[in-house]
Order: structure tokens, then sequence, then C-alpha cells
């Protein structure tokens, strides 16, 4: 897998009545056996805060945390984290401890890999 280009976006109202400022989505669109495919994560933006102090416990995210938002990279965490998602177009998820379980349990050799990668594309 290919890592082409990854973004977060905080969702606004569109409408009065919606609830869509509520919510984050991060996206990652990526290049897996000569197709290119973008991949959609949606998940309450109260997750992302309640995680942001825990990451930054870690060693490993505190280096990437500097330069990435939990919104930017959370779609190519999830894809690092379960094979499920690279047949998926896009994933809701609703629950604290699954989204904050991508980040915990996250395959940081391949992370590492993809988001170097990304730095240099980026320069």
């Amino acid at each position: 897998m290919l890592i082409q280009h990854i973004e977060g976006i905080e969702l606004e109202k569109e409408k009065p009545n919606t609830s869509e400022d509520f919510f984050n989505r991060s996206e990652a669109t990526y290049e897996l056996n000569g197709k290119t495919q973008t991949f959609h994560l949606l998940y309450v933006r109260y997750f992302e805060e309640k995680l942001q102090e825990e990451l930054t416990q870690h060693d490993f995210w505190k280096e990437y945390l500097d330069t990435y938002k939990i919104r930017e990279i959370a779609s190519l965490v999830a894809l690092s984290s379960n094979n499920a998602y690279l047949k998926r177009k896009r994933v809701y998820i609703n629950d604290y401890d699954e989204f904050r379980n991508l980040f915990v349990h996250s395959k940081e050799d391949v992370l590492r890999s993809h988001l170097n990668t990304l730095k240099k594309i980026v320069k």
C-alpha cells in the first residue's frame, strides 16, 4: 500500500438543524494493487479531544502529533490497523474505545513507514 495523500476535516453545519459540527472526517488516498482508492473515516469529534492527551504520553505518538493532527492521520491508522477497511470506502466509528484502540494497538512500524514517506512527499 502506497499512501498518496491524507487529510482531516472538521465538519461544519450546512443547515441549522444538522449535527455535522459534532464530527470529524479523516481521509486517506492510497494505491493498492495498481488501483487508487480513497478511504473516509467519520467519527465523533469529542473522541479526538479525549484521545489527544493520552497519545502525547506515548513516545511513538509524540513525534507525529507535532506534525499531524489526529484527524489527519486517523484514516491511515485505521487502514493500518484493520485490513478489512481496505475493502471499504467509508467507516463510521461511534464508540470511543473502538476509536482509541485503533491508535493504542496500532502497528507502529507500518505507520512509521507510511508517515515518514508522507513527510518526504510533502517536502
